[in-house]
């Protein structure tokens, strides 16, 4: 099998689900502007589904590999580095991050492989933020709720400026910044006059 018909469909599929959206995108769809007979689509993957499965993939290992390679110590520039590698994926998958947002959960086609991307992508902050000390005293569960919360920070700031509002990769450094400074600029419990009943 040639790598370059499987890369060929994928850059057809891609194409489609953005211009037409997952739903409406049909194989039949994606072989014609391949340019490929119908049967060689079957040769590498099962259905629309598992090509949509092996992108997801594809996009989720590069975000574990590019946690993987932050060192692994606690510092203002590790969480920027976390944040910025995660937001340029983003960037760079932006089909994927909008198919997601648009169906995700809600199409029974595509359920599992929203909720077994985020989940394998929450166990690599939690690991990496275990290896880095970070939020010292949290439990194993405050720690995923804190993976599910940066996840959520990042992806859908990362889908409004790069899917919703189109703007290009000169985005990534001022949005990244922007997550970055959340945190770091919310005012001690003290200061904003503790809880209101």
């Amino acid at each position: 099998m040639s790598e370059a018909k499987k890369e060929s469909i994928i850059a057809s599929a891609l194409k489609l689900f953005e211009e037409k959206g997952f739903h409406a995108t049909k194989v039949s769809d994606i072989v014609k502007d391949a340019g490929i007979a119908q049967g060689t689509f079957y040769l590498y993957f099962k259905s629309k589904e598992d090509l949509f499965r092996s992108i997801a993939e594809t996009c989720l290992q590069e975000i574990v590999q590019a946690l993987d390679d932050v060192p692994p110590y606690c510092d203002p520039g590790t969480m920027r580095l976390v944040i910025r590698r995660t937001v340029t994926i983003c960037y760079q998958n932006r089909t994927i991050l909008c198919i997601l947002n648009l169906h995700g959960a809600a199409s029974p086609e595509i359920a599992d492989i929203s909720e077994q991307y985020y989940e394998r992508m929450a166990e690599s902050i939690v690991r990496l933020l275990k290896q880095a000390g970070a939020y010292p005293g949290y439990t194993d569960e405050q720690l995923e709720m804190t993976a599910y919360g940066l996840i959520g920070m990042v992806e859908m700031a990362s889908y409004q400026w790069f899917v919703v509002k189109g703007h290009g990769t000169e985005y990534i450094d001022p949005l990244t910044d922007a997550l970055v400074g959340i945190h770091g600029n919310c005012p001690a419990d003290s200061e904003a006059g503790g809880d209101e009943a």
